[in-house]
């Protein structure tokens, strides 16, 4: 199945003409979690029902193609970009940046400005404040504020078109009542529109990941691990209509954490994603299959257990 008709710098490129083209600045908003907000109207509209293209999404910090992983190293705060190699390893780690120790919450975001450049969100320990950082094709440029008082959610996961209007999403579980609340890109940054709900019982999900269109049926879905047995299970979208209901993928999640979208890592076209074993460190590369599943489970690097993954 074809999963995308434009990749790599050739995508990137066409992105940024097409935002440069339009003559558009948009203002941030703020976003608070329990807030309301009318979505900005935007031409086109009416292909609202159009889904996801890029069945991975963007992971490429670089801007070389490959999609690529970010972590923080938690001895120094720095921030580091580990570039893909468009196989099963990594090019040579480069700084971002340092004093990341004071968010609680590292997420990739995939493209939320349509500049072609894949962009960052942290939240704020002290403050609950949520930041957007925007991605320049090798770091980030300075942090802008999404909203404040997102301390109130247990997860928050980003980086696809959960609704189909082309534009990169947030979705956040709250902690107090397990709802999953989707908050609409806008494309433009750290704007988004109203919030609204799209399941429920999600306290009682760990490790969520929006992975992407992991089965290419063109909606992107997630992924998650139930507090109850510890497996993880597919979430088929569209997010938007509520996520179908959950398949088992996967048990024995007892023994890892921290899950994280990484993309089409591999370059063999789906969706994959990592996660760490607890006791040893070792990172481990998800394969998907392109079905909603996973083909196979390599180990790709050791000397993670000091590592924040994004």
């Amino acid at each position: 199945m074809e999963v995308s008709t434009r990749r790599g710098p050739l995508a990137r490129a066409l992105r940024r003409f097409l935002a440069g083209s339009t003559g558009i600045l948009g203002a941030a908003v703020l976003i608070v979690p329990g807030s309301s907000w009318a979505q900005a109207e935007t031409e086109g509209a009416d292909d609202a029902a159009q889904v996801e293209q890029i069945a991975a999404g963007d992971y490429d910090y670089n801007d070389d193609g490959r999609d690529d992983i970010v972590a923080r190293r938690n001895s120094t705060g720095n921030l580091e970009i580990w570039p893909g190699n468009g196989a099963f390893g990594f090019g040579t780690k480069y700084s971002a940046g340092g004093g990341w120790n004071s968010m609680n919450l590292i997420e990739t975001a995939g493209d939320l400005n349509q500049d072609g450049h894949a962009d960052l969100i942290a939240r704020e320990a002290s403050t609950g404040i949520l930041w957007y950082y925007r991605g320049n094709g090798t770091t980030f440029s300075p942090r802008q504020s999404i909203g404040s008082g997102w301390q109130v959610m247990s997860a928050i996961v980003a980086g696809h078109d959960y609704n189909g209007d082309e534009f990169d999403d947030i979705i956040a579980t709250e902690l107090g009542t397990g709802t999953l609340w989707l908050y609409p890109g806008t494309g433009m940054g750290p704007a988004f529109g109203q919030r609204f709900a799209i399941g429920s019982s999600f306290h009682l999900v760990e490790d969520l990941t929006a992975v992407g269109d992991t089965n290419e049926d063109g909606r992107a879905d997630i992924v998650g691990v139930s507090t109850s047995n510890q497996c993880m299970y597919f979430y088929a979208g569209p997010g938007s209509e509520g996520f179908k209901p959950k398949v088992l993928m996967d048990c024995g999640w007892d023994v890892m954490e921290m899950a994280a979208a990484v993309g089409n890592f591999d370059s063999d076209g789906h969706a994959d994603w990592v996660g760490r074993e607890a006791d040893t460190g070792l990172l481990y590369l998800f394969r998907g299959s392109g079905t909603g599943g996973i083909s196979s489970s390599p180990v790709i690097d050791s000397g993670w257990g000091s590592m924040t993954i994004a």
